[in-house]
């Protein structure tokens, strides 16, 4: 399952771990998406954020891992 990464350009402190990067846009741009197409609202979260993602599961680790 594909994991995406988000990160904030302004403050790397501001991210988010998802399954579902479509969901993720559309709640943070919820009231733009009453006057703007989907594509041009998804530019703007582009403008705003770098976006990585894995093709794996990502497990915390613990400090009891071999």
């Amino acid at each position: 399952m594909k994991k995406y990464l988000v990160i904030s350009i302004e403050d790397g402190n501001d991210f988010y771990l998802v399954d579902d990067l479509t969901e993720l846009i559309s709640e943070m741009y919820e009231c733009e998406l009453f006057d703007y197409e989907f594509e041009v609202v998804k530019g703007w979260f582009f403008d705003n954020f770098k976006v990585f993602v894995s093709g794996s599961d990502i497990i915390e680790l613990t400090r009891d891992i071999d």
